[in-house]
């Protein structure tokens, strides 16, 4: 991410959430978002035979899923990184260790020597002006058998979240989606290992309705390109 796009995410004024108001619905999304981590850490945790492992999320948000998964994994040391500078001042009131982003060249905004044991976040890459780049150098920050994982990424060909960010008016914020492409990761992640998977995952629309979800997923609707979102995932042995 060049320093202009940068501060064009930054921006205060822009809304990331659901065009959907409900509490409701967006405590079922984020209960969501939680069920999909947790196996992540957990199996990261078993794998190392180690609880003090090292965390790092791209992109927090408003911190309430940090904020947890800190109180659940007390042992582990979780940085985050967010581009909003009010959200990132909130954290570290509280006692966060939260940072706000300087670059997309993550490789070198770490410049202590900090690795991690998982790097993972919701719907950022495409914000990216560069997500290949920019994952790469992420890669770079990974301990050896470390995970990187991303979840509800918007892609070239989800036409929903076109539709969505058409209505919401968004394009500024979202103008990287159509460089997101399923090919481009996988090239990437070969040249560093076997170990990775590039897939399709349910629209963050349905997951906050929960029999339409089941009936959605027994259909294998969840697994169609046009109208989902992309799920990353890597195991970088070095």
């Amino acid at each position: 991410m060049e320093n202009n796009n940068v501060s064009v995410q930054a921006s205060e004024e822009v809304s990331y959430d659901s065009l959907l108001k409900s509490s409701k619905l967006h405590k079922s999304r984020e209960d969501y978002c939680m069920q999909q981590i947790r196996p992540v850490i957990d199996d990261v945790i078993k794998r190392a035979g180690k609880t003090d492992i090292s965390i790092l999320e791209i992109g927090f948000n408003d911190g309430r899923r940090f904020r947890e998964l800190s109180k659940i994994y007390k042992d582990a040391a979780f940085i985050g990184l967010e581009v909003r500078e009010k959200t990132v001042e909130n954290m570290v009131s509280l006692g966060y260790d939260c940072r706000l982003v300087e670059t997309e060249k993550f490789d070198r905004f770490f410049t202590s020597g900090e690795t991690f044991d998982i790097i993972y976040g919701f719907g950022v890459i495409h914000h990216m002006s560069d997500p290949y780049k920019s994952l790469e150098s992420l890669i770079k920050l990974l301990n050896p058998d470390g995970v990187i994982q991303f979840f509800g990424e918007h892609h070239r060909y989800d036409l929903l979240s076109h539709l969505y960010t058409t209505i919401k008016g968004n394009w500024v914020y979202e103008k990287n989606v159509s460089k997101v492409k399923r090919k481009l990761f996988r090239r990437l992640f070969a040249r560093y290992t076997t170990t990775f998977h590039i897939g399709y995952d349910n629209n963050g629309f349905m997951i906050c309705f929960k029999r339409l979800n089941n009936i959605y997923c027994k259909l294998r609707l969840h697994r169609v390109p046009l109208w989902n979102c992309m799920t990353i995932f890597a195991r970088i042995t070095k």
